[in-house]
């Protein structure tokens, strides 16, 4: 032993190598948790295509889904988690993660109703003499 290496020097390294492996343990079981268990059925990516196409996709979504068009991405690797690094990929993900759940549980997703749109004859404060 030498002499540098005391006791508690001795002790400080047995903790760092248990620190280092339990953080190696921990990434290797956050890696299987990161992709689906199973592969998206052809009826969840026909879902998912026909809700990308639509008007009540996100602009985000609608984006990747002309570039998946265009034979950059397929949305097998989109749904398979394999593109997730990729800044579009994540952007229509984040933006439509509830109905993109929804779709490839087999479910319709919900649409929220439109807001209503103020109209311009009506005053926005009433006052006693509006009128």
């Amino acid at each position: 032993m030498s002499a540098w290496r005391t006791a508690e020097v001795l002790t400080a390294e047995d903790v760092l190598a248990r620190s280092v492996a339990d953080a190696d343990k921990a990434v290797r079981e956050a890696a299987k948790l990161r992709y689906p268990r199973r592969e998206p059925s052809a009826d969840d990516v026909r879902r998912v295509m026909q809700y990308a196409k639509s008007n009540a996709a996100s602009p985000e979504l609608r984006a990747l889904q002309r570039r998946i068009a265009g034979g950059y991405l397929s949305w097998r690797q989109v749904l398979m988690g394999e593109a997730a690094d990729d800044r579009g990929v994540k952007a229509a993900l984040e933006a439509d993660r509830e109905a993109l759940s929804a779709l490839c549980r087999g479910e319709e997703p919900r649409v929220a109703p439109p807001k209503p749109e103020p109209r311009d004859d009506e005053p926005i404060s009433f006052t006693e003499d509006a009128w």
